[in-house]
């Protein structure tokens, strides 16, 4: 089955019930979102290696915004695993940022 005829057929199902059709969206976007800016987040996270000091406190801050904002997301997509997976990641990278970038960075 192509991916096209499943979504012809998913849309054709939950026409019928739009309670269903709304949750499935949502949950949908929530993953979307979570993925989205989980990479966001790990940018920020590589770029922050890469920085020089006086700019990794701006992007640990990134970072940090775009964690909460896809432990929030995947909250909302009903995915505690990956929202708790999420919330252990951040916590490493505020470690790291801690015992290495902190002080030197004039924070």
């Amino acid at each position: 089955m192509t991916i096209a005829r499943w979504w012809r057929k998913l849309r054709a199902s939950t026409r019928k019930g739009s309670g269903i059709r709304r949750s499935n969206e949502a949950g949908i976007t929530a993953r979307v979102d979570m993925v989205r800016l989980e990479a966001l987040a790990e940018a920020a996270v590589s770029a922050m290696y890469d920085s020089r000091q006086s700019g990794a406190k701006d992007c640990y801050a990134d970072a940090r915004y775009h964690f909460d904002g896809a432990i929030e997301a995947a909250r909302r997509a009903g995915l505690s695993e990956e929202a708790a997976r999420l919330k252990r990641r951040r916590d490493h990278v505020a470690r790291v940022y801690k015992h290495q970038f902190r002080y030197s960075s004039g924070s």
